[in-house]
């Protein structure tokens, strides 16, 4: 017998996904515990974002091969799912495609308050994109806000999620999120 899980959009799709599979595994009671505990803490994060009035605006780099046109997450994408719940607004998140690349003309445009280096994990450093031509007129680079970030937590659908969620919190309002 098989059973299709599709990869979930948003928390209500994943907790639906968990549920399921608790069932399907006989595991139901851990699965409703999971279910619980996760959405707490999501709850937990919102309750301390909910006076947030300016959302700053976030560049979540994947992949700087090529620093003159970054892979990043556009709409659509748990990464911008997860940005917009942890108030904040992914610069990508008005063009189009899930997935794309930003010229460096179009970066500096838009001109993020916090670089997010999701391609860290590959070796990418804060020192390496301060270092890029062109890159010295950006507010995250002027204010240091470049920074690594697990991407791990944002790019594949799962409990992990929340965790990602709580992480982008701390990150982008340290003040509210301890």
């Amino acid at each position: 017998q098989v059973f299709y899980v599709p990869n979930p959009e948003d928390f209500e799709e994943l907790f639906t996904n968990i549920l399921d599979v608790g069932k399907l595994s006989g595991h139901e009671a851990d699965a409703q515990s999971l279910v619980s505990s996760l959405k707490d803490r999501v709850s937990a994060v919102e309750k301390r974002l909910a006076g947030v009035k300016t959302a700053p605006t976030v560049f979540y780099e994947l992949d700087a091969t090529d620093p003159a046109k970054p892979w990043t997450s556009g709409p659509g994408t748990f990464i911008d799912y997860l940005l917009q719940r942890a108030a904040a607004k992914n610069i990508a998140g008005d063009m189009e495609g899930a997935w794309l690349q930003i010229s460096q003309e179009e970066l500096i445009v838009r001109n993020p308050d916090f670089i997010l280096l999701g391609d860290s994990i590959f070796g990418m450093t804060s020192e390496m994109v301060k270092a890029r031509p062109g890159w010295s007129s950006l507010k995250a680079v002027n204010s240091n806000q470049v920074l690594p970030f697990n991407d791990d937590l944002v790019s594949r659908p799962g409990p992990r999620m929340v965790t990602g969620l709580e992480e982008l919190a701390k990150i982008l309002h340290p003040e509210l999120v301890p």
